[in-house]
């Protein structure tokens, strides 16, 4: 997995959009980019993990994620899948997939999976986003040290000790309330954990962006620029 993605879209004559945790419900992103009249020739979307599971379309996630105009990064349940890829479909991955709406992949082919599989685990941990007037961080649950320099500094072996799963997995900032501000960005945008409120909740300098799609049957789409 490549670290950060940094994006330099300080020239970017088009607009940004971010959603995440679509859970394959991919007919609520085509109707956010609908009502926005999104141009794919000239608008960017950044997704923020956790596009498969728990909904009917997982099968067709890289019907989105191939285009040219989409940026993603791996969120747990990309990474449940590359799990339990690697662990020929046998293990504490395969499980935790299967019991969190993974069982789609029990109906696709081989090569389809394949083509999932490596596609996920080219995905980057995080996207570092750069406009004209901020910089942003994209991260799935939580950004370690609640530090985005601290967090790029870190070496690999850290980075797979802990890094990774707080990244990935960490809710305690959303759990806590915390207002701290994440040093290092102007703003991060974080899902993983449902909102209580069903709406984009921001504590400190985070947005959180998770709306429950797969039980609430919405996301968020926010223009960044």
């Amino acid at each position: 997995m490549n670290r950060v993605l940094k994006l330099d879209m300080t020239q970017h004559k088009g607009r940004i959009f971010f959603s995440t945790d679509i859970h394959g419900h991919f007919d609520l992103l085509h109707e956010a980019m609908k009502e926005v009249a999104f141009d794919s020739s000239k608008d960017i979307l950044i997704l923020g993990g956790d596009c498969c599971d728990r909904g009917p379309d997982s099968e067709h996630v890289l019907t989105y994620l191939d285009n040219p105009w989409v940026y993603c990064i791996s969120g747990n349940h990309e990474a449940l899948l590359i799990g339990a890829y690697e662990e020929g479909f046998e293990g504490w991955n395969t499980n935790c997939l299967l019991s969190n709406g993974g069982v789609w992949i029990a109906g696709i082919d081989e090569a389809a999976l394949a083509d999932i599989y490596h596609h996920f685990k080219s995905l980057p941990a995080a996207i570092e986003l750069h406009t004209p007037t901020e910089k942003i961080g994209v991260i799935h649950a939580q950004c370690p040290y609640n530090n985005w320099d601290e967090m790029l500094k870190m070496t690999e072996a850290e980075w797979v000790y802990d890094g990774e799963a707080k990244a990935q997995w960490a809710r305690t900032n959303y759990k806590n309330e915390s207002l701290c501000n994440v040093k290092g960005v102007d703003r991060l945008l974080v899902g993983h954990t449902p909102t209580d409120s069903g709406e984009v909740e921001v504590y400190g300098n985070t947005w959180y962006c998770d709306l429950g799609s797969f039980f609430r049957g919405k996301i968020s789409f926010i223009q960044l620029m």
